[in-house]
């Protein structure tokens, strides 16, 4: 067909003529990036969004030039997107990127390593298994520590608990891969808090276990596990001759920020035999902090911690992490292929598919690495004191206001506050109309059957004056919803 591209022109090559053509495609790509909504997000109603970007033709028979399709991907999708940079989006652990992770996706693209065995990606292999063995010494765990990258913190809860269902089996004689759950599993329990993550019950969905299975463990007032209760319920489940296979503590809850007492939590795990692991999806960047780490004391005692690096290590979407104390518990899930990961490589060789639920990756531990190296540790633990205290500022001025207030005084980036008077009604309407109109992307949740709204500060750029301004325009929404 006349109208076909070169495909010369159009695959990635290592040469002068295809990088300078990248290079060119990059910078119209971040032109087209200009064209984004002056606040949090754009006033256009959900459909009028849709019949926007159904006016895209998707698929031409005929191609059209890349710059076309940028202009028009820009004023479809950036122009209506969330802008995470903006001070007035505060709805979710939804972070600004930062630079030097940005322009590294591009040559993660472009070079298309698969981490799935050591010959698609032997030197982005080594720079994984190099990130985890930093991470694991972060966390303070021993020299035989490491890990792997995931998508998310879902995928890393699940590939802990899944672990930890291997861990029990290989303890009761049973390769629970190759034969499946033994008559035993029935009795098998998780133990979690009501605050942590609903990736707990899915993992247990999953794995066969289902969601009866997770023994949800009642919180304090702060939502950190309150451990009598945790206690009791460990002395039900024995009594009823059942057994707590994991109990899984949570360092940053989603709604309150509440990170578990993990040294008390971690000592139940042994008594009872069970494998710990903390959900440090969110927390986890505390550890970076000499003034913040001491909060986390105790993750060093877990058999495995989750560490996601795009929520406030400030990571593109995805790049999480499943970091265990022992890398030889990773032998609990490994299936050997004859094509992929066959047990007969070269000495050194590491094939990262062994440790991880999926197959092809992308090496998204690039990113991580160059945004490390190039600001610092001490740069990254300020910026995150810094929105900590934003969040203690947020809470202060909430705790003045009479017309709003607190849930629980802020632990980490989060500030849960509901209204004197208002129902949950009202706040709903807070939260939309402010949606609606595109002037904020506020948080709404509920806090053990209590209607709240909520502030999460994820961006470094935020000044107090903006949390200022972003309490005054609730307060003044408020009383128009509680009026209307």
């Amino acid at each position: 067909m006349s109208g076909t591209p070169n495909w010369r022109d159009l695959v990635v090559t290592m040469d002068d003529r295809s990088l300078d053509a990248l290079a060119l495609a990059a910078d119209a790509t971040v032109e087209s990036l200009r064209e984004t909504t002056s606040g949090p997000r754009s006033d256009r109603a959900p459909a009028a969004i849709r019949a926007l970007v159904r006016s895209l033709d998707i698929c031409p028979d005929e191609p059209t030039e890349l710059a076309t399709v940028l202009a028009d991907f820009a004023t479809a999708a950036w122009t209506h997107g969330v802008v995470p940079s903006d001070p007035a989006c505060v709805a979710h652990l939804h972070p600004p990127t930062l630079q030097p992770a940005v322009v590294t996706e591009l040559a993660i693209a472009a070079t298309n390593q698969s981490m799935d065995s050591w010959d698609q990606a032997p030197a982005a292999t080594e720079i994984e298994l190099y990130l985890m063995e930093w991470l694991a010494g972060l966390i303070g765990f021993p020299d035989s520590g490491s890990g792997v990258m995931t998508s998310g913190g879902t995928a890393s809860n699940l590939l802990g608990v899944t672990l930890a269902r291997s861990w029990a089996a290989a303890n009761a004689g049973v390769d629970v891969l190759k034969t499946g759950l033994p008559p035993e599993a029935a009795d098998w329990r998780i133990l979690c808090s009501d605050q942590a993550h609903f990736s707990v019950h899915r993992a247990a969905a999953q794995l066969g276990l289902g969601r009866d299975a997770v023994i949800v463990v009642a919180t304090t007032s702060s939502g950190s596990l309150d451990v009598s209760a945790l206690d009791h319920e460990l002395q039900r489940l024995e009594s009823a001759g059942r057994r707590a296979i994991a109990i899984v503590g949570t360092a940053g809850t989603t709604d309150l920020g509440a990170i578990d007492p993990l040294t008390e939590v971690a000592e139940r795990a042994r008594r009872h035999g069970a494998w710990f692991h903390v959900d440090a999806a969110v927390a986890g960047a505390l550890l970076l902090s000499d003034r913040l780490r001491g909060e986390l004391a105790g993750i060093e005692l877990a058999d495995s911690v989750t560490i996601d690096f795009h929520k406030l290590w400030w990571q593109p979407f995805n790049a999480s992490a499943l970091v265990v104390r022992d890398e030889a518990r990773f032998e609990l899930l490994r299936v050997r292929s004859d094509y992929l990961d066959r047990g007969d490589e070269l000495e050194g060789m590491v094939n990262l598919v062994g440790r991880s639920l999926d197959t092809s990756r992308r090496f998204d531990a690039a990113k991580v690495v160059v945004t490390l190296r190039t600001l610092g540790r001490c740069a990254l633990s300020d910026m995150l004191e810094h929105l900590l205290d934003l969040a203690s500022y947020a809470g202060s001025m909430i705790a003045a206001e009479p017309t709003l207030e607190l849930v629980a005084t802020p632990t980490l980036t989060t500030c849960v506050f509901g209204a004197p008077g208002a129902s949950a009604d009202d706040l709903r309407r807070v939260q939309q109309r402010l949606l609606a109109r595109g002037a904020m992307v506020l948080g709404r949740t509920q806090i053990k059957g209590r209607a709240a709204l909520k502030f999460t500060f994820m961006n470094p750029l935020t000044s107090n004056e903006d949390v200022e301004r972003l309490v005054g325009m609730v307060v003044d929404e408020l009383r128009a919803a509680v009026g209307s």
